[in-house]
């Protein structure tokens, strides 16, 4: 094509419609599982979340209870991007028909970043620090029993006596207003020309460039919403886990409502995600405890599985 003012201010006003028009249809994961927090300075402070009791009848006062402050986690945003150029005579002379692909690959990148910021966040959980100040996958997170007396749960499941280690798998509550994790965003992703002629890097160089960039980050949410399994993912084993999610009570003696609505696995157990959450009929332990029989399948249904790729197929050393 010709370079000149006329055609150089058409491209940059068709190259933003293409990023703007592309990133909008990037299927993402990380809505699923993380709340969307806009963010208006290189930082953002979180109380650390303490546990509404629930609701009580009004007699005399209110009883107001206050959000730690003073013991708060920090979420910084992150600057990226990603840029690339080519030659002025290749692009005059249109020789790979490359431009609107380019621009829509930066579209897809941007798009998928909070899923890579958000799983990659999560796939560390068990030792990295969560909102409570332990790690967020943990054995013994501070709770409330039925009792309304302070207890001990545990959101991570390792292999039992026997049992080899499986890569990891996820159950999440995504049913309340406070979910699992953050995605914190501080300013959104646009692309960004250096076209004209009279650029330093045109003049310059004889390159014409295009750039994306953008400030966000990933955080820890909701710990009480998340459970993570290194154990083989079986009926058996499934049961025990959104038992253990389910064995939580708010100070008022209520349930917490925590029985997970979703699964994600890595694409190495989408096969046995699919066997336990969408079949009628699956293995089963037989009751002598060693050998397997075909039964019918008490999960079927139950879940939504998600098979995400940013997740990590392999078995690795906890």
């Amino acid at each position: 094509m010709d370079i000149n003012a006329g055609s150089i201010n058409a491209l940059t006003a068709r190259t933003s419609l293409v990023f703007n028009k592309y990133i909008s249809t990037v299927p993402s994961h990380y809505v699923k599982v993380a709340m969307t927090i806009p963010s208006n300075a290189g930082e953002n402070f979180y109380p650390r979340i303490a546990e509404l009791p629930g609701m009580r009848e009004w007699a005399g006062q209110r009883v107001v209870h206050r959000l730690n402050t003073q013991e708060r986690f920090t979420i910084v945003n992150r600057t990226f991007e990603e840029t690339f150029g080519i030659r002025r005579e290749d692009f005059e002379d249109d020789q790979f028909g490359f431009l609107t692909p380019a621009i829509q690959q930066l579209a897809a990148d941007a798009a998928k970043l909070p899923d890579r910021l958000v799983f990659g966040l999560l796939e560390n959980g068990h030792r990295e620090i969560g909102i409570d100040g332990q790690y967020f996958f943990d054995t013994d997170h501070v709770g409330t029993g039925k009792n309304g007396q302070p207890t001990a749960f545990a959101n991570i499941m390792r292999p039992g006596d026997g049992e080899q280690a499986a890569p990891a798998w996820y159950l999440f509550n995504t049913q309340n207003p406070l979910k699992p994790l953050i995605f914190q965003t501080r300013r959104p992703f646009s692309v960004t020309s250096r076209t004209q002629l009279t650029d330093g890097i045109v003049f310059n160089h004889n390159e014409l460039q295009w750039g994306i960039d953008g400030r966000c980050n990933a955080g820890f949410g909701l710990h009480n919403f998340a459970f993570r399994s290194t154990a083989p993912l079986t009926a058996e084993n499934l049961g025990k886990a959104i038992s253990m999610m389910e064995t939580q009570y708010r100070k008022d003696g209520q349930p917490y409502n925590s029985r997970p609505n979703i699964m994600f696995v890595p694409t190495s157990l989408e096969g046995a995600g699919r066997t336990l959450l969408e079949k009628d009929l699956i293995p089963q332990l037989a009751p002598d405890g060693k050998t397997y029989i075909t039964g019918s399948n008490p999960w079927s249904n139950t879940l939504e599985l998600n098979v995400c790729p940013y997740l990590d197929p392999l078995v690795r050393n906890d």
